[in-house]
């Protein structure tokens, strides 16, 4: 998708700069319309050219993001000038993947741009919270604080990644286990009975025919078979790591009711996590609702999070505009209509994440404590009804042998 820079006035008179992504020209300024920017220079495509073709082609993780922030903020604790901590981690070993990127950033600080305006071009690597913290750092004069806040959440954020990777490392483990257990006695131990009940012209019954004829298939094309399992297994690999794919299975999996439940817990978790962040390091809500409409918080309904943000611009209050759009729990939101009220909207907002985050984790394991001995049972249902139908069989053709 193109990426177009832009320079743009707010509804309260200040001017910002940064890159969006949109399909052309004209989606971007409906965008940018729609967050209350009005356009000060015509939208710039960014060209996409080698250098920067070959930056996106290695797309640093987000591990590496994390780890350039903590040190860049130890640097400038230090007194180090924004380029010359840039240079100084460009020139660090260990830097890797982001070696190209550091090396673009410094250039564009050289060319006059913040480094918010610099970080705003490469919106792969720094996502829009990064770039509203680090410009309102910089419009404080607290740079390395907000960096420091942004390492920090992060660092919390891919923890809580890697728990749920771990907890559901499991069961995928098991599932694939299993299919490869009933794959084997397919292909390897059911042919071997398939001549002997052949020969005798054993009675068998439906379940063992079904399946000695998908036995017979899939040895008559078993090459067939392997290559389109490697090619499933890869094309599922690459598919989690795409985002368009990873949007399409979720929204095909939210049409199961636990499922649905985890992914509105998860919604809760992730936009009161951020709006406490953002309020707490000095971003205003209606700036920090349009942020979180762009990274898609509220799901794939964009519409729903933009009229978030239109209602509050307009004067309405935060918890009202979120009953209406019904993106929320009524719990969250009635947790966030008490910080309003009370005037303490961040803190409330991070105790309503931590809330969400604890009953998200909870609901993972008894989906985990379920998937995995409900795959044990199914595949041992499987392959016992298989053996005892072979033994009938068996048995049948030795009483009649007698």
């Amino acid at each position: 998708m193109p990426t177009f820079r832009y320079r743009a006035v707010g509804e309260m008179g200040d001017v910002s700069a940064g890159a969006i992504a949109a399909g052309d020209a004209d989606e971007a300024g409906r965008r940018l319309q729609a967050r209350g920017l009005t356009l000060i220079d015509d939208l710039e495509e960014e060209s996409g050219g080698g250098f920067v073709r070959a930056l996106r082609a290695v797309r640093p993780r987000a591990e590496d993001v994390t780890v350039f922030t903590a040190d860049l903020a130890l640097l400038l604790r230090t007194g180090a000038r924004i380029n010359e901590a840039l240079e100084l981690i460009a020139a660090d070993a260990g830097t890797g993947r982001l070696r190209g990127l550091l090396a673009d950033l410094v250039r564009r600080i050289h060319a006059g741009e913040s480094f918010a305006e610099a970080i705003g071009g490469h919106p792969e690597a720094f996502p829009p919270i990064y770039v509203a913290l680090v410009r309102v750092g910089e419009a404080s004069g607290t740079p390395a604080g907000a960096l420091e806040a942004i390492a920090a959440e992060r660092r919390r954020a891919e923890a809580l990644r890697r728990k749920f990777a771990d907890a559901l490392r499991y069961p995928a483990f098991l599932l694939l286990g299993a299919g490869g257990v009933l794959l084997f006695f397919l292909l390897a131990v059911l042919p071997q009975f398939a001549n002997v009940f052949r020969d005798f012209d054993a009675k068998l019954d439906p379940t063992l025919a079904a399946f000695l004829g998908l036995s017979q298939v899939l040895r008559a094309h078993r090459e067939a078979v392997l290559l389109a399992a490697a090619a499933a297994l890869a094309a599922a690999a690459m598919g989690l790591r795409h985002k368009p794919a990873r949007a399409a299975l979720a929204s095909a999996f939210d049409r199961l009711p636990l499922v649905r439940a985890i992914a509105e817990q998860r919604r809760a978790a992730l936009f009161c996590r951020n709006l406490a962040l953002m309020l707490t390091s000095g971003v205003k809500l209606p700036d920090g609702l349009r942020i979180l409409a762009d990274m898609r918080v509220f799901g794939p309904d964009v519409a729903a999070g933009e009229a978030v943000g239109a209602r509050v611009r307009q004067g309405g209050r935060l918890s009202d505009a979120l009953a209406e759009a019904g993106v929320l729990p009524p719990l969250a939101v009635r947790a966030l209509r008490l910080g309003e009220q009370s005037g303490q909207l961040p803190v409330l907002a991070g105790r309503v994440a931590d809330y969400y985050e604890a009953k998200l984790q909870r609901a993972l394991d008894r989906v985990v404590g379920v998937v995995g001995p409900a795959a044990i049972i199914v595949i041992s249902l499987i392959v016992g009804g298989l053996i005892v139908s072979v033994m009938t069989a068996l048995l049948s053709i030795n009483q009649a042998a007698m």
